[in-house]
């Protein structure tokens, strides 16, 4: 199904109910969903995710859509250092077959378009930024869940300041949830299978070793973020998905210095260790790289 049928089918979901929600206006259409905004009986407006149709047959798919619900609030309901992800008020099967979560409304962009109309970020910025992400790794990285699918586009800046990450849906979770709850449907991601975003992905995910993929694979997708936040360009500057997804199982990550000469050279070394090619060889855990960032905001 092509774009203009996928805009053609939410326009038809406007002044539908799904749930509790009446749909008032598309806010976006992506690749996997539609997001429309949503209003409550009530007065409260929210963001409403439905997937898109084609691929609510598909169990594996619906039931990873599913999971960013129950894995966000879960998360967000541990503490202060996961006020970095968007409160989901409800998640389900609407009457028409449609899966659909119900998040908060955020206003502001996503990285993605941030970098897109205005480029490179400022050094001080993308510091805090970094900080902003590993506060939420660090707590998931805890609790055994791993994103998966760190990148510009699933990093939300607030119109007031703040960023929440967007899109735990295909996050792999190794025990029960956070505050003793269980994902809706259990799934388990075949060895071999490719999950993820190819031009911020770990070799390990781009390979398809399902089993080698831990925190460690986080920490890549977050050094491949920043080296395109600093740098303006991503790490391998592939013209295809295709290619861009050998590229990441096969090619060494450039050294940031070699193409952002203006970003400092501790900031380049902590980029530089995360998206290593060797796990061994990058940060770790998400708190041994906080510590990192916090002491070069520091200026230490």
């Amino acid at each position: 199904m092509d774009e203009d049928e996928d805009d053609a089918l939410a326009q038809k979901r406007i002044g539908t109910p799904i749930g509790d929600w009446r749909i008032e206006r598309v806010l976006g259409i992506g690749g996997m969903a539609s997001v429309f905004l949503g209003r409550r009986g009530d007065g409260v407006a929210a963001a409403v995710k439905v997937l898109h149709s084609y691929y609510a047959g598909y169990k594996e798919v619906r039931a990873r859509f599913l999971r960013e619900g129950p894995i966000g609030s879960a998360l967000a309901a541990v503490g202060p250092l996961c006020q970095g992800l968007p409160h989901v008020f409800e998640s389900g099967v609407a009457d028409d077959g449609a899966a659909y979560l119900v998040m908060e409304l955020l206003e502001g962009e996503t990285l993605l378009d941030r970098l897109t109309r205005t480029g490179a970020m400022p050094v001080g910025q993308a510091l805090w930024l970094a900080q902003q992400v590993l506060d939420v790794l660090v707590i998931a990285h805890e609790h055994e869940i791993v994103h998966r699918d760190l990148k510009p586009e699933n990093l939300f800046l607030l119109a007031n300041g703040g960023l929440k990450v967007l899109d735990f849906g295909v996050a792999r979770v190794a025990t029960a949830l956070p505050d003793g709850g269980y994902l809706p449907e259990k799934t388990r991601t075949k060895a071999g299978s490719i999950i993820g975003s190819a031009r911020y992905m770990a070799p390990e995910q781009a390979l398809g070793k399902v089993d080698e993929i831990d925190a460690r694979t986080d920490i890549f997708g977050l050094g491949a973020t920043l080296f395109h936040a600093l740098s303006g360009r991503t790490l391998h500057m592939e013209t295809t998905e295709g290619r861009a997804l050998i590229a990441a199982a096969t090619n060494d990550a450039p050294a940031l210095e070699s193409v952002a000469g203006h970003v400092p050279a501790a900031l380049c070394a902590v980029v530089n260790r995360a998206v290593r090619r060797e796990k061994a060889e990058r940060y770790p855990d998400a708190r041994t790289m906080r510590r990192d960032v916090m002491a070069l905001r520091a200026g230490r």
